[in-house]
């Protein structure tokens, strides 16, 4: 199962992220998107390796930078992004919100947000050559003769 992550606008303002080499800046994302399929952890250096498709000495230089320019912490958990759990929290599950919404329009009457058709009048249900006719019937059918 996929997952997304919160990335804050305010990133084109952070000199840390903006001073970045390109490739660094290529490898933070990255991590980001590892971290959020790992449960807000990075995973082991192999894995990141396999999954960047580095060498795992590229990856430790790598973090190694990341953490010198203040962009990867290390706690109990492990290596993780900067300030990870202060911008993603779990209240982004739309599950309830959304369960909230359906109950709240359950008992709304489908009629008050639905146009109806018009009425069919009894001179749309007649064609101007056959008297009874219904209008669904084309005058070469009424007829019995078919188009050519």
């Amino acid at each position: 199962m996929t997952h997304w992550f919160r990335v804050h606008d305010d990133l084109v303002e952070n000199p840390k992220i903006q001073r970045l080499e390109p490739s660094l800046f290529k490898a933070l994302i990255n991590l980001w998107c590892l971290t959020s399929a790992n449960s807000g952890a990075l995973p082991p250096i192999d894995e990141i390796a396999f999954k960047l498709r580095m060498k795992p000495e590229k990856v430790q230089r790598v973090l190694a930078e990341l953490r010198a320019a203040g962009l990867i912490d290390e706690d109990e958990r492990g290596a993780r992004p900067h300030n990870w759990d202060e911008r993603q929290f779990k209240s982004d599950v739309s599950t309830s919100r959304v369960k909230r919404f359906r109950e709240r329009h359950r008992n709304v009457s489908p009629a008050a947000s639905v146009t109806t058709p018009e009425a069919e009048t009894e001179a749309d249900r007649k064609t101007p050559s056959q008297g009874n006719t219904d209008s669904r019937e084309t005058p070469a059918r009424a007829n019995g003769r078919m188009p050519t």
